[in-house]
């Protein structure tokens, strides 16, 4: 019976791993704009082996620890078996719900992350783009990497919704599907790490994409140790983007509240991703869905190539706090 199951989901992963295998990261276009960030970090990210050894990581149904097999991680009691595929552990509690999930879209974000590469002209853009960047706030830059600070080279820092892109070298990348980069597949409703196992948690344009926010909020606050960090940036002046599925954006108020209600002491929040950009991105948005055909989409590409210097403007308009009033994204810096 074990076997079988781990044999069936094996099989249900397969067309995801499949399309891993062409290669190709495309993203999604709210978040191409990823910060330029050149890291040089002492932080090792630790291998499954090691976070299994050290009892950090756990059965996301019992919480009981879990002993690495030839290809699986099962239970002491051998009650419950997760498969491993390409190396990565698949830990889900509830693999029906996760599959459902992502499949919302027609599984837009399964094809755009595992998709072949794009043309050599997107590549040109795409590479444009991330050296410009996203002129995001110096505040929240020093907040990103204040969450490392201190921390000794076996540290565990855990990126929920991490993928396809790693943003630091020592964050370990959590998230739904096997797409490149994710080092272990997982809900966030239900992460496979035992209390306070975390060091730092990096979480971004992630929450708009849950229908219940808070519970992976307070999931965070369970595996993130007493006097570990967090950082979290999310969406609030943007389109409708379904990564699978969008169901909210935040103020900056709003996003404070939802850390506090789940037990974080904030220590900062504000822009992250500042009002130029926001303006921009809708503007762009709207071109290419109120333009019908190929036509919308030539001009909100030379709309938006055009704009690109207007980005700028944020490095000073992010310094304003009412910034935030007309922000992409905000940020929330917290402890435990």
């Amino acid at each position: 019976m074990k076997a079988q199951r781990l044999h069936s989901t094996s099989l249900r992963m397969e067309q995801v791993l499949a399309a891993m295998s062409r290669g190709g990261n495309d993203v999604d276009e709210c978040n191409q704009f990823a910060p330029n960030r050149h890291v040089m970090s002492r932080l090792a990210r630790p291998s499954i082996e090691a976070q299994v050894a050290r009892g950090l990581l756990v059965c996301p149904k019992t919480r009981q620890p879990l002993v690495l097999k030839q290809s699986s991680l099962e239970t002491l009691d051998g009650e419950h078996s997760y498969p491993l595929v390409a190396g990565v552990p698949l830990l889900f509690a509830d693999e029906k719900r996760v599959r459902n999930y992502l499949g919302l879209q027609q599984g837009r974000m399964v094809t755009e992350y595992t998709s072949p590469r794009s043309s050599s002209i997107k590549a040109a853009w795409r590479s444009l783009m991330s050296e410009v960047g996203d002129m995001r706030s110096s505040a929240s830059e020093e907040a990103f990497q204040s969450i490392f600070s201190g921390l000794s080279a076996e540290s565990l820092c855990i990126s929920v919704g991490g993928g396809p892109t790693r943003v630091h070298p020592a964050l370990v990348n959590v998230n739904l599907g096997l797409f490149p980069n994710v080092d272990v597949a997982a809900d966030a409703y239900q992460l496979p790490y035992a209390d306070g196992a975390a060091d730092a948690i990096h979480c971004e344009a992630v929450l708009e994409h849950l229908e219940f926010p808070d519970g992976a909020v307070k999931e965070m606050h369970r595996v993130l140790r007493p006097g570990g960090r967090l950082f979290a940036a999310t969406p609030f002046l943007q389109g409708f983007h379904g990564y699978p599925d969008h169901y909210q954006n935040f103020t900056l108020t709003g996003h404070r509240r939802l850390f506090e209600r789940a037990g974080f002491s904030v220590s900062s929040a504000g822009t992250c991703v500042g009002p130029t950009f926001a303006l921009r991105d809708l503007a762009t948005n709207y071109i290419r869905r109120a333009i019908p055909g190929s036509f919308g989409k030539v001009a909100s590409a030379l709309y938006s190539l055009c704009t690109v210097p207007l980005l700028y403007l944020d490095r000073t308009a992010n310094r304003r706090d009412s910034a935030a009033d007309l922000a992409s994204t905000t940020y929330v810096s917290a402890v435990k």
